[in-house]
């Protein structure tokens, strides 16, 4: 075997390596796999002073432990109306206003969970149907409202309409007939004893 042919085919080989290389390492890309994300809540709707607990999940439907997985949840629309108690060891990036757990992996068909609490504001002065917000794969709205104070007027004034007094129309009409009634009989009967006097006479 001469030297030039020798040459070749370790060139060859080298090139061979380097496709067999690339192909593992973009196989390898396509086969990262991401957990399914979901949030769930303690109410889906709350007063000032009402305290939520917000509950995320990250389940991996695969036969492959997923290692190191992050879980972060942008809080900005629940932080705007609430004031947050408990983040169950995570922490809190102020870049992009969320909360960051420590990575963990999660086994196969297994899932991991965290939890936050917050506590809701008071609502500010002629806000409407104010709502808290969060996405964490699904989005979840909390409906937010004030207290109602037992014996508040909770309708709007309306313009004072006095009582309607004295009997009513129906009745007006059914007393203007029976004494009509009792007139014309009145009349008849005076008619009739006339006319029986003066046939008598």
């Amino acid at each position: 075997m001469s030297k030039r042919t020798l040459a070749g085919l370790i060139v060859l080989l080298i090139i061979l390596g380097g496709v067999i290389w690339l192909t593992t390492k973009t196989t390898q890309k396509a086969e990262i796999i991401t957990p399914v994300l979901s949030v769930r809540a303690s109410t889906l709707s709350a007063h000032p002073q009402d305290t939520v607990v917000f509950t995320l999940s990250a389940e991996n439907q695969t036969d492959t432990v997923i290692p190191g997985f992050v879980i972060e949840v942008d809080i900005s629309q629940v932080t705007d109306k609430s004031v947050l108690l408990d983040a169950q060891g995570a922490s809190y990036n102020s870049a992009n206003n969320s909360l960051v757990w420590t990575p963990l992996d999660i086994p196969a068909h297994g899932l991991i969970q965290k939890q936050f609490t917050v506590r809701v504001n008071p609502l500010a002065t002629g806000s409407m149907n104010p709502v808290m917000r969060i996405t964490f794969n699904n989005e979840l709205n909390i409906a937010l409202s004030r207290l109602q104070v037992a014996g508040a007027e909770t309708t709007p004034k309306t313009s004072f309409k006095a009582p309607v007094t004295g009997p009513g129309l129906n009745i007006t009409f059914i007393l203007a007939f029976l004494a009509t009634g009792g007139l014309f009989l009145a009349r008849r009967n005076i008619q009739t004893i006339k006319n029986r006097s003066q046939v008598e006479n």
